[in-house]
């Protein structure tokens, strides 16, 4: 499957919410996630535009592999394999006993919603603020943009943003400085 996503800054997620509401979204569930990255031991994920995930949740751990981005209209797509499993410990021994380093961790609350065929999800991001995912799982990229469109200008969402929440953190990391 092809993840297909747009993400943009919000305009106030309680304001984003009522809108959803008021358009028939069904709300699928409210939590707290701790998106843990990890670096590749012998390639740079950063210049091959791949990423490797451990979420964890309540109850609920998700290990995933993202491959490089891919541009359909104005849309991010990328390939998604996805292993669950209820123990983010052990999972998190497994890829670092493989090499794989602790790179950063991205904290969120999210509040997740069901639009027609989309899945909206807003987010309070650590660090960086308020931001509203249209996200589909899909064969067919080019149908999910043009839904994502349609729900975009439903919810007043004006602000794109290309960058994942990793990206814009490590941005604003400091940066280790020579000594005098």
């Amino acid at each position: 499957m092809i993840e297909v996503e747009s993400k943009f800054w919000s305009p106030g997620n309680e304001r984003v919410e009522k809108a959803l509401v008021a358009l028939g979204a069904k709300r699928l569930s409210q939590c707290d996630m701790e998106d843990v990255y990890f670096s590749h031991p012998a390639r740079d994920f950063g210049k091959t535009d791949e990423a490797l995930r451990l979420r964890k949740m309540e109850g609920l751990s998700e290990l995933t592999y993202k491959g490089p981005r891919m541009k359909v209209q104005d849309v991010k797509a990328r390939e998604e394999i996805t292993l669950k499993s209820p123990d983010p410990v052990d999972v998190q021994r497994i890829v670092e006993r493989l090499g794989f380093k602790e790179l950063h961790v991205v904290r969120k609350k999210r509040t997740s919603y069901l639009l027609d065929k989309l899945k909206v999800e807003v987010d309070e991001v650590e660090g960086l603020g308020e931001f509203v995912e249209l996200e589909a799982l899909t064969e067919s990229p080019e149908r999910a943009a043009q839904l994502m469109e349609l729900a975009r200008k439903e919810l007043g969402l004006d602000r794109p943003e290309q960058k994942t929440y990793l990206e814009m953190l490590l941005e604003r990391r400091p940066r280790d400085r020579p000594s005098r």
